[in-house]
C-alpha cells in the first residue's frame, strides 16, 4: 500500500510538473506572439508614418478620389497647386476645377484608356480656386480590390505652367509682331487665305489695303527711334478701334501695314473704313516730355474678287495702289482702279 501511494505521489508530481512546463512554455509562446504583434503594429505604424510624411512632403501634387468620383485625400503640394484647402477638396468632385479648354473629347479618350489599362498621362488645363489656369503633366492610376474592382483612382500632377506660358508665348511670337503686338505677314497671309474662301463660298467682298506712313522717316531722324516705336505702337492701337471685329491689322514691318476687310457687302464699307482709317492716324501723337508728332498714311485698296482673285496678287495690286496714293500727294487712299 505505502509502494502504491510512492507511485501515485510520484505521478501526480509528475503531471504538475509537466503541466507548469506546459503553462511555462505557453506563457512565453503567448509572450513571443504578444511581442512580435506588438512589434509589427509598431513596423506598421512606423511605415504609415513614414507614407503619410511622403505623402505630404512630395513636391508632386497628389489628389486620391473614390470610385463615385468624389476627392478623399490631397497632399500639401496639390493644395498649393490648386488653391483650395484640403478641409475644401475633401468630398468634393475635381470637375470644380475644370477650366473648360478640354473638351469632351479629351476627355472621353482619358477615359478609355484609364479604364482600359489601369494609366493615363497627359497635359491638363486646371482651373484655381481664384479662378486662374494652371497646367499640369497628369498621371492617373486606378486602385483596385482584390477583386479586380476600382476602388480609388490615383493622380500625380506635375506643375508645368510656366513651361506651358513659355511654349505658348513663342508660338505667339511666331505669328506675332513683337512691337505692335499685331499679326505679322505669316499670320496675316494665312487669315486672307481663310477669308478668300469664305468670300468664295458666300459671295462676299474681301478688301486688301497696305499702308505706309507719311512723314515717319522725319519723326525718327528728330525725336529718336524710341518716339518712332512709341508712334508705331499708337497707331496700331488706333487702327485696332477703326476696324470691325472680324478684320484684321497686321504689320508687315517697318512703318508699313495692312487693313484686311472680310465679309463686306459693297466696296463702301471698305471705304468708309479707310477714311475712319486715315483721319485716326493723321491726328497728333502725344510723345513723353517732347511735342507731338504727327504722321498720315498713303493707302492701296484692292478689292476681291474686282480686283484680282489671289492673294498674292491682291497684295502686290494694294501695294501698286500705295505707292500711287503717295505719289498723288499722300494722306489719301487710291484704289487698284478708281479713286477710293
Amino acid at each position: 500500500m505505502a509502494a502504491l501511494l510512492e507511485i501515485s505521489l510520484a505521478a501526480l508530481c509528475g503531471a504538475l510538473l509537466a503541466a507548469a512546463l506546459t503553462a511555462w512554455l505557453m506563457f512565453r509562446h503567448v509572450t513571443s506572439i504578444s511581442r512580435l504583434l506588438r512589434q509589427r503594429m509598431r513596423s506598421a505604424a512606423a511605415r504609415e508614418h513614414l507614407v503619410a510624411k511622403v505623402f505630404d512632403a512630395t513636391s508632386e501634387g497628389i489628389l486620391v478620389v473614390n470610385r463615385d468620383m468624389r476627392i478623399v485625400e490631397a497632399n500639401r503640394a496639390f493644395a498649393a497647386m490648386s488653391g483650395y484647402a484640403r478641409h475644401e477638396l475633401v468630398g468634393q468632385h475635381p470637375r470644380i476645377m475644370q477650366s473648360g479648354r478640354q473638351d469632351a473629347e479629351f476627355y472621353k479618350a482619358m477615359w478609355q484608356g484609364l479604364l482600359g489599362t489601369g494609366q493615363w498621362q497627359g497635359k491638363v488645363w486646371d482651373k484655381r480656386s481664384d479662378g486662374t489656369l494652371f497646367a499640369a503633366h497628369l498621371t492617373l492610376s486606378a486602385v483596385r480590390d482584390e477583386h479586380g474592382k476600382v476602388q480609388h483612382y490615383f493622380g500625380l500632377f506635375t506643375d508645368i505652367t510656366d513651361e506651358c506660358a513659355r511654349q505658348e508665348e513663342i508660338e505667339k511670337m511666331a505669328f506675332m509682331d513683337p512691337l505692335t503686338r499685331l499679326p505679322n505677314r505669316r499670320l496675316m497671309e494665312d487669315r486672307l487665305q481663310q477669308a478668300l474662301a469664305f468670300a468664295a463660298r458666300t459671295e462676299k467682298l474681301v478688301a486688301v489695303c497696305v499702308m505706309d506712313l507719311d512723314g515717319f522717316k522725319h519723326v525718327n531722324d528728330t525725336f529718336g527711334h524710341e518716339a518712332g516705336d512709341a508712334v508705331l505702337v499708337e497707331v496700331a492701337g488706333r487702327l485696332q478701334q477703326v476696324v470691325r471685329a472680324n478684320d484684321t491689322v497686321a504689320r508687315l514691318g517697318g512703318d508699313e501695314f495692312v487693313l484686311l476687310l472680310a465679309g463686306l457687302n459693297d466696296v463702301g464699307e471698305a471705304e468708309e473704313i479707310l477714311d475712319r482709317a486715315l483721319a485716326a492716324v493723321r491726328a497728333p501723337v502725344r510723345l513723353e516730355g517732347e511735342q507731338p508728332a504727327f504722321v498720315s498714311a498713303s493707302i492701296g485698296l484692292a478689292v476681291f474678287p474686282y480686283d484680282a482673285q489671289l492673294a498674292e496678287e491682291l497684295l502686290r495690286r494694294s501695294d501698286a495702289a500705295m505707292y500711287a496714293a503717295k505719289r498723288q500727294g499722300r494722306d489719301r487712299c487710291k484704289r487698284a482702279q478708281a479713286r477710293c
